[in-house]
């Protein structure tokens, strides 16, 4: 009987001698500056009025206009704004021209307008996918040249230009 006592002990003085240890594991992260043009506009487009040769002489200023935003992350300010690849062109005296092309007609005939931006307004998004990012709102303008184009027959027209953003 006093072999079963000693065994008793030993059996439970194993179990009792477990220990643990820990470290810490250090997580680093790295943000990048990120700009993305608004979802819900995915496909902005200006529909000019009809355009008469014989008064477009007459025309002045803006025929339409589109509103383009874009949303930042914290921290990331737009550093230029282009149309057509310029960023002089924020006044219809500094358009770029953009030559539309009768549709249906691949090499056909075209007939040029022209297009500026001007910038909108600029806030931090309160709720939403983008809350917390900055928006950058541009407005895009296009007009009819001060030159009639005579040659331009009747039809529907579509060209189109880039803008972009840098950050």
């Amino acid at each position: 009987m006093k072999a079963f006592w000693l065994t008793l002990p030993l059996v439970c003085f194993s179990a009792a001698t477990a220990a643990t240890t820990s470290t810490t594991v250090t997580i680093n992260a790295a943000t990048q500056s990120a700009c993305q043009f608004d979802t819900a506009n995915s496909s902005p487009t200006i529909e000019l009025p009809d355009y008469e040769a014989a008064l477009a002489n007459t025309y002045s200023g803006e025929q339409a206009q589109v509103s383009i935003s874009v949303y930042c992350n914290s921290g990331t300010a737009l550093t230029a704004r282009k149309i057509g690849g310029s960023t002089a062109a924020t006044t219809k005296q500094n358009a770029v021209p953009v030559a539309l092309t009768r549709d249906g007609a691949a090499g056909g005939p075209t007939i040029n307008t022209l297009v500026w931006f001007s910038v909108g307004g600029t806030n931090t998004v309160a709720s939403g996918a983008f809350k917390g990012a900055t928006r950058y709102v541009s407005v895009i303008r296009s007009g009819w040249p001060q030159q009639a184009q005579f040659s331009a027959p009747t039809g529907f027209y579509t060209g189109t230009v880039d803008f972009t953003v840098e950050f």
